[in-house]
């Protein structure tokens, strides 16, 4: 039955092996070659058709059963533009044979295709081009805000170390001892600081320029290896972490994230008393929440943007060089997620982080447990 299809099709067809070399030819192949059956049979197909072409077809066709799609290839012997596609046939012996089909690409459908992938490839270069100059405005801007507000912040330090180098120098023979003690104390405290803004613009610009690497993200673990690693020696219980839930989130991220939250609260605890931070979860509207609440100093209402803001800080009195939060705003950003802040001075804080649904993989019933 095969065999009759074979030679009275009107397509043209080749029948190849798996070494490549051409069994047999039906008629309609033979003029579409304009070569005799006897000619054509015992042929390598790579005396007539590019190698390439052949290779990525036969590879195909071995993993479909199917035929293939069309590949456009160069008929050597008179230079001709063709289609082929091939389907893997299942002879009785078990040896591997290829049905090959033989077609001309017509040069109203080559100019048609050209067209298409023409006017398909500028919409794509418009589109990339809008959103590329939209990007490069944002970044400009970015960049000046950044550039000015470094500047700013690394202008402080530097000044103070060499003030206070340039007294110690000035005056060494006729300054005490102890004002000399001073002063290297400054300028010791002033190169911390410096050192601190440096590596926090550096976690921020490596935290929130690499991508995503999402996985299912158990938050309870992390907040609960994130507070012990926090806590030092006479803090006592002062983490509560519910269960919170599982998400599809970077985890590298997520430890950055919730280690500057809760370093914070640490950073901005009261000293009329002992620091309490909790960590709950919600799970109500169009996304569950993750709060992390603590009983610090707080903050202004109307600060609740600022602190988000790269060098947000809202005074000097505590140390911090103000990106932290900023880091936070960013990588959550990145995660399509928001994140919001509320406060009353000395009545705590709190930041509501927000996960879309479709990025919870599951939401725990509510509990709490202190951190050993």
């Amino acid at each position: 039955m095969f065999e009759s299809f074979f030679f009275r099709a009107r397509e043209a067809f080749l029948l190849i092996d798996a070494s490549g070399s051409i069994i047999d030819a039906n008629r309609s192949a033979c003029q579409f070659l304009k070569k005799d059956r006897h000619e054509i049979a015992g042929m390598p197909a790579d005396y007539l058709f590019e190698t390439d072409v052949l290779d990525d077809m036969f590879r195909m066709a071995d993993r479909e059963d199917a035929w293939t799609d069309s590949f456009v290839t160069r008929v050597v012997a008179n230079d001709e533009v063709a289609d082929m596609r091939a389907i893997r046939l299942q002879p009785a012996d078990k040896s591997m044979l290829y049905s090959v089909e033989l077609s001309h690409e017509t040069l109203q459908r080559r100019a048609v295709t050209r067209l298409q992938d023409d006017l398909e490839s500028a919409k794509i270069n418009a589109q990339q081009e809008r959103r590329a100059s939209k990007t490069l405005r944002t970044t400009n801007e970015r960049l000046t805000s950044f550039a000015h507000r470094v500047a700013h912040d690394v202008r402080g330090p530097l000044r103070n170390i060499r003030m206070a180098l340039e007294l110690y120098r000035d005056d060494e023979e006729h300054v005490a001892l102890e004002t000399r003690e001073e002063l290297l104390t400054m300028a010791e405290a002033s190169a911390g600081e410096l050192e601190r803004l440096l590596i926090g613009l550096l976690n921020y610009s490596t935290s929130s320029s690499r991508g995503l690497a999402r996985q299912d993200v158990d938050v309870t673990e992390i907040v609960r290896s994130v507070g012990a690693s926090l806590m030092a020696p006479g803090d006592g219980d002062w983490l509560e972490v519910g269960d919170l839930p599982i998400v599809h989130a970077d985890r590298a991220l997520m430890e950055i994230v919730l280690q500057n939250l809760l370093s914070n609260a640490l950073k901005f605890k009261s000293d009329d008393r002992p620091l309490k931070v909790e960590v709950l979860a919600t799970g109500e509207g169009e996304s569950a929440e993750i709060v992390v609440r603590d009983n610090g100093i707080g903050f202004p209402e109307d600060a609740a943007e600022q602190i988000f803001e790269l060098f947000g800080r809202l005074s000097n009195e505590r140390e911090g060089a103000g990106i932290g939060l900023a880091t936070c705003a960013e990588l959550i950003a990145q995660h399509g997620w928001s994140i919001q802040a509320f406060s009353t001075p000395d009545e705590g804080a709190e930041f509501r982080i927000s996960v879309p649904w479709k990025d919870v993989v599951q939401l725990r019933e509510p509990k709490t447990h202190a951190v050993d």
